[in-house]
Parts: C-alpha cells; sequence; structure tokens
C-alpha cells in the first residue's frame, strides 16, 4: 500500500504532469501554465493527503 501512495504522489507530481503533457502535444508554455494552477488548486491537497497516507502506512505496518 505503501509503493501505490508513493506510486500516486510522484504520478501527479507537477513536473511529471507538464512533462507528459509536452510529451502529448501540448506546447511548454500551456503545460507550464496549467500544471501551476494545477499545483496551486489540486496537487497541493493530494500532496497533504497522500503524505497523511504513507504515514498511516507506516504505522500500520508491523515493525520488521
Amino acid at each position: 500500500m505503501l509503493n501505490v501512495m508513493l506510486d500516486i504522489q510522484h504520478r501527479f507530481n507537477p513536473l511529471h504532469v507538464h512533462c507528459r503533457l509536452v510529451e502529448r502535444g501540448l506546447n511548454k508554455r500551456s503545460s507550464l501554465s496549467i500544471c501551476r494552477y494545477y499545483e496551486i488548486f489540486i496537487y497541493s491537497w493530494l500532496a497533504w493527503f497522500t503524505g497523511v497516507g504513507v504515514q498511516i502506512c507506516r504505522l500500520i505496518k508491523p515493525a520488521s
């Protein structure tokens, strides 16, 4: 579960999203503009929730 949370956090990272948009053919300027707003309005919340999820997974995971 921890790996899933970290993968979500990586794939929705604004820089990762920017690179995928440019890969899909969107120009760099438009992609950068979209990702700025995405980071402010969406990713800040998503990062917080995934961070909490990672901490919960670490607490639940039995000590090895």
